[in-house]
């Protein structure tokens, strides 16, 4: 039944091949935008789960320092 409804459809290939398109788009942007980040960013990531609250108040404030 569905394969008969699908296959009434005009221009339904196009559908699966805009997914596609779409699908590898988004994933070369985020693996562009991934190895263009400083290894400075990703060092305070990795840290993230480590710090205390105190700790990450004291970076916060350094950041705003800086800026």
């Amino acid at each position: 039944m569905y394969k008969d409804v699908l296959r009434s459809i005009e221009g339904i290939a196009t559908f699966p091949i805009i997914a596609l398109m779409l699908f590898l788009g988004f994933f070369i942007a985020m693996l562009i935008y991934l190895f263009k980040k400083d290894k400075s960013h990703w060092d305070e990531a990795a840290r993230l789960p480590l710090e205390t609250d105190e700790s990450i108040q004291t970076l916060d404030t350094r950041k705003n320092e800086s800026i």
